[in-house]
């Protein structure tokens, strides 16, 4: 990882695009190989096993976009969660980005139906 993300904030129901930089220990784009997973998972807090957001990545090398789309967190209340980035290699998971904050705020303009 190029530089550690520390806080992720993001107004509820929103899209938003994460950009995901990853290196090797020598500063060389990491591609990943096949059956490799960068996994973007979001939780309540560091003692949950449910996942509210979870996006994976599965081709690429380097740098990874990870969209959140208003779905992903329209239903979640405004506040402080816990998100991080793993890279999992078959039955072996790595982090790249220890667990930091993810702060959704509320919104005050909704999106109408069309």
């Amino acid at each position: 990882m190029s530089s550690p993300m520390n806080i992720l904030e993001i107004i509820r129901g929103t899209t938003n695009t994460v950009q995901i930089d990853v290196t090797d220990a020598g500063g060389t784009p990491y591609a990943l190989a096949d059956g490799e997973v960068l996994r973007f998972g979001v939780k309540r807090n560091a003692a949950s096993s449910e996942y509210l957001i979870r996006k994976d990545v599965t081709t690429g090398t380097g740098s990874y976009a990870v969209t959140l789309t208003p779905e992903d967190t329209a239903g979640l209340a405004p506040g402080s969660y816990l998100f991080d980035v793993g890279l999992q290699s078959g039955g072996d998971y790595y982090n790249i980005i220890p667990a930091s904050a993810f702060v959704i705020r509320a919104s005050v303009t909704k999106k109408e139906a069309t």
